[in-house]
């Protein structure tokens, strides 16, 4: 399981997740079409609308949220953290017992 926190500069942060790579880059494509086309020399590119950060494991995902001091999870941060906690717990890879 792949975990991705999404914290963009006009909304919510989110979490969520994939399968495996292929399911992530569909996932990926859907949610910011053309974000994974390959660009002509010269051409501009898309600004980035949003912090990302993948987690390719259970693991990886859990050890970050236990991390309460990392960057990411400062200032509206704690969102994007809450919501990582929120997938974690649906997928059964955190308890529920706050």
């Amino acid at each position: 399981m792949i975990f991705v926190i999404e914290v963009p500069d006009q909304a919510e942060p989110s979490a969520w997740f994939a399968f495996d790579v292929d399911d992530l880059l569909g996932k990926i494509e859907c949610r910011a079409p053309g974000l994974l086309a390959l660009q002509e020399p010269g051409a501009a590119t898309a600004p980035a609308a949003a912090r990302c950060r993948i987690f390719w494991n259970e693991a990886e995902a859990t050890a970050a949220f236990e991390r309460g001091d990392d960057p990411l999870w400062q200032g509206r941060g704690w969102r994007a953290r809450q919501a990582l906690r929120e997938q974690l717990v649906a997928l059964d890879v955190l308890a529920d017992d706050l």
